[in-house]
């Protein structure tokens, strides 16, 4: 048995009638299938021309040979999840794979784990041990700390710790630990409190804060949730879409990357210090697709971006995740929402090679991201995403990050190394800023970027809500761009620079 999700097409479909017809296609399909699966879900929503879903177990072979017969209005697919992490060091970015994830048991050898900022403990940090074997056996444990700052590992002795990465709640600068002792304490820098401006916003043209910018835009946000954080509080929270079903109530972040990737869009600091985003003043809308701990399935990106984009209007969806396996469902809503004026900007992915999926897709934006020589302290892991290739230094300072994946699909390029945003309240933290660093913080980036630019452009906001508004959005963004030295396949057109283009 396998798992697989259907769906009817709807792109493409623009008379009421034929999207009725495509939806009676999937209900036939439907009937075909439920006698020999293990229904998991069936998504069948009041409105005819909604998109129809099922979630199933089923045999492959049998599954083969009934979608052969069925109509091309359907899809049926292996379920395809999409992630978003922590990005490792490179020396263990390509080994960083589910496999070394499998159960460690535990052993003669031990590894104790204290970790400090400002002297104290801090509770709730992500310890990620990488432990090394004979041969190329490794694996990847990973714990949080206790009220203590305590994280434990217990392993067989035939391993060797390689290194600890250290992720705090928030505050404090991720570090990496080499060849980490038996019982060592970790002492992580405090994160700079100098907002509402950082580097990203200068690059991007952005320097002074506006907490207006990106009026009249909206924006949806498919990730891990948003919140809680006091500087996100005007973000519309539109639920959670988990295994085909809908919850109004499920949006509040179940990791912490969907409320970075928000904040680095809209957030409206509160306090001194604190950063602001690049265009607070978007109406911001947040969509959870992820389950606790782990990855998203195509059908749930796909009812998200129908969500945003047919009930809600939103110009904008940035999408902060992957998968190297192409979905014909996930495309299906992309191209839908295109069609309907909705431009969905993506991130390329972290696995420093080819642009993974939906970022690949061509009616998308593909972002990869940048870092700038000399952001982050000695030890910190924004300090390891430095290049080994000189034809990936740009100029400005600038540098392709070396997780980035690029491609000839990348459009531009954004910070995406070291960027400090909002993360949920938690462990005690209030108003939590945390540093992450992926393609995932520099979709967003451009994103917040591109709402700027749409709220000033008269003829964009006056054209009718179709592919053309869609079109617009991309041309935008692509003129607005300008080169700092790449190649085409790092930064596309280059780094997306408001101010750059005059409006009507």
């Amino acid at each position: 048995m396998a798992r697989y999700v259907m769906s009817n097409k709807r792109s493409g479909k623009f008379k009421e009638t034929e999207k009725e017809i495509s939806r009676g296609a999937l209900s036939a399909a439907i009937a075909l299938i439920k006698p020999g699966a293990d229904v998991l879900t069936d998504t069948n929503p009041s409105d005819p021309h909604a998109r129809r879903s099922m979630i199933f177990n089923a045999d492959p072979d049998e599954i083969a040979s009934i979608a052969n017969s069925v109509s091309n209005d359907v899809i049926i697919e292996p379920e395809i999840l999409h992630y978003s992490t922590v990005v490792s060091p490179m020396d263990f970015m390509h080994s960083d794979r589910s496999w070394m994830s499998a159960p460690v048991a535990a052993g003669d050898s031990k590894l104790t784990i204290k970790v400090r900022g400002k002297t104290a403990a801090l509770h709730g940090a992500e310890v990620i041990v990488f432990l090394r074997g004979s041969g190329n056996m490794s694996r990847r444990l990973t714990e949080t700390t206790k009220t203590n700052g305590i994280a434990k590992f217990s392993f067989p002795s035939f391993f060797t710790p390689a290194a600890a990465i250290v992720v705090p709640a928030g505050d404090f600068w991720s570090v990496v630990v080499r060849a980490p002792s038996s019982s060592m304490t970790i002492d992580c820098p405090a994160l700079p409190k100098t907002g509402p401006i950082a580097w990203w916003h200068e690059i991007l043209g952005a320097e002074r804060p506006s907490k207006s910018r990106g009026k009249g835009i909206d924006v949806g946000v498919i990730d891990t949730g948003t919140g809680p954080h006091p500087c996100l509080e005007h973000v519309i929270d539109v639920g959670s879409f988990i295994d085909g079903q809908f919850d109004p109530d499920g949006g509040a972040d179940v990791d912490s990357h969907g409320s970075h990737v928000t904040g680095s869009i809209g957030a409206i600091p509160n306090k001194k210090g604190q950063f602001i985003g690049i265009a607070p003043g978007c109406k911001l809308f947040s969509a959870r697709v992820f389950p606790p701990g782990s990855g998203a399935n195509q059908l749930d990106i796909a009812d998200a971006i129908d969500e945003l984009s047919r009930a809600r209007g939103v110009d904008l969806i940035n999408l902060s995740l992957g998968s190297p396996t192409p979905s014909n469902i996930e495309r299906d809503a992309i191209i839908d929402a295109f069609e309907r004026g909705t431009l969905c900007i993506c991130a390329a992915a972290n696995s420093s090679g080819p642009v993974e999926f939906p970022a690949a897709f061509p009616e998308t934006v593909a972002i990869s991201a940048l870092g700038v020589e000399g952001w982050g302290p000695d030890g910190s892991l924004a300090a390891t995403r430095l290049p080994q290739f000189p034809e990936m230094f740009g100029e400005e300072n600038l540098f392709l990050a070396n997780f980035s994946c690029f491609g000839p699909e990348i459009t531009a390029a954004a910070p995406g190394a070291g960027i400090i945003s909002t993360v949920p309240e938690r462990f005690g933290l209030k108003s939590p800023y945390a540093v992450m660093s992926g393609t995932s913080m520099s979709s967003p980036l451009a994103c917040g970027a591109l709402a700027a630019m749409l709220s000033e452009s008269t003829d964009y906001k006056n054209l009718p809500r179709d592919e053309t508004r869609a079109a617009m959005a991309r041309k935008i963004l692509r003129d607005a761009c300008r080169d700092i030295g790449l190649d085409s396949d790092f930064q596309g057109r280059g780094v997306p620079t408001l101010g750059s283009v005059c409006f009507a």
